[in-house]
């Protein structure tokens, strides 16, 4: 083993008194000019030393092992679905009086819909029609904004759903008529 030399004395006491300060830092407390408590490691003439609670050491929680076939079986389910989007009607679209509630839903899936999965169509966050189509008619909706929603579901498990889309459905009533003079 080679002796030190003083170089590496030297350079090793200087960092281990550039360390020491950050390593036994006090930490002080007072009240400022505006009554707030103050916390800093560079006290006015009235602070005092806080003692800081020790830190809390934990140790690393173990996983449950995994059961492989639970794994294979739910990638199965729902391996691959990479987006569902609502494509028709347009966000904010208005639905006017000559469409008289009636709306088409058209859907967009990626990859494609597999067997024994269904899409549902939720209108206010209410399941109003389920099937394994990507086009849905909706009749008869009530005039005002609504919120549509899909979601395709294998055994009543959710495996994706799309992001909301605002509609406005405008209806003619008779109370609008225009008065005679």
């Amino acid at each position: 083993m080679k002796p030190l030399t003083p170089h590496f004395l030297l350079l090793a006491s200087l960092l281990v008194s550039l360390c020491s300060p950050l390593a036994s830092a006090d930490v002080y407390s007072w009240i400022n000019e505006q009554g707030i408590r103050v916390y800093g490691d560079e006290p006015p003439a009235d602070a005092k030393v806080v003692d800081l609670p020790k830190i809390q050491k934990l140790k690393p929680l173990k996983a449950p092992p995994v059961d492989k076939k639970i794994t294979a079986n739910n990638a199965d389910q729902s391996e691959g679905y990479g987006q569902l989007n609502i494509i028709s009607p347009k966000q904010e679209s208005i639905i006017t009086a000559g469409n008289a509630g009636n709306i088409t839903v058209q859907l967009q899936i990626s990859p494609g819909l597999q067997p024994q999965h269904e899409i549902t169509l939720l209108v206010d966050g209410i399941a109003v029609k389920r099937g394994a189509r990507l086009q849905f008619q909706l009749e008869n909706i009530h005039r005002g904004s609504h919120l549509l929603q899909v979601q395709v579901k294998h055994r009543g498990k959710l495996l994706i759903a799309s992001p909301k889309r605002r509609i406005h459905v405008q209806r003619p009533s008779i109370l609008n008529r225009p008065k005679a003079n």
